[in-house]
């Protein structure tokens, strides 16, 4: 009987000691401090690998962390715009400006940028009244006969919906059936 509980309490013990050991190595590894350098880390390599290869034109795979109701996807959005816009702008500049253009390349380009001018202070409306009405920021995308919009997660129903499209049809004067709208995954 006496043996029986001596082998009892050597395993007990050691049953506990192991699940000491358990708890221990699962703290060490999943420790917030460990956590944070391991993330600073991850993101100081992935600046690096952008740098390394920062070609215009390739493809980023790009690590969000945080919470976030879409507003980096707008400023990412709007940058990218921004900067399209702008070097189309630039495009028709050089041509206008370059000396060996013909006359119809000159008129041509010049038509294309007030066309772009157009098209860049039509979407600045459109966005600037669709956020008047629903209180959130939007991003639109107007092309030369359809328009998107991208709003953010939990604002879109009925109501919102017939709204940005009115808002649409009257800037642009589009069908209803070139106009589409999108809920930002959340």
């Amino acid at each position: 009987m006496n043996m029986i509980i001596k082998k009892r309490q050597l395993v007990t013990a050691t049953l506990v000691i192991a699940l000491g050991a358990a708890v221990f190595v699962n703290w060490y590894y999943t420790k917030p401090e460990a956590q944070k350098a391991e993330a600073a880390a991850n993101t100081a390599k992935s600046v690096q690998d952008v740098r390394e290869a920062d070609n215009l034109g390739d493809a980023q795979y790009v690590i969000a962390s945080g919470n976030s109701d879409g507003k980096d996807l707008f400023a990412q959005s709007e940058l990218n715009r921004k900067k399209a816009h702008d070097e189309a702008a630039e495009l028709f500049q050089k041509i206008i400006k370059d000396e060996s253009s013909s006359e119809t390349a000159v008129k041509e380009a010049s038509e294309k940028l007030a066309k772009l001018s157009e098209q860049i202070k039509l979407e600045a409306d459109v966005e600037t009244l669709i956020s008047a009405k629903t209180g959130k920021s939007c991003l639109v995308i107007i092309d030369d006969e359809s328009a998107q919009v991208i709003v953010p997660p939990g604002i879109l129903n009925d109501t919102v919906t017939v709204q940005i499209k009115d808002i649409i049809l009257n800037k642009t004067g589009f069908s209803s059936k070139n106009i589409t709208i999108v809920e930002l995954k959340g």
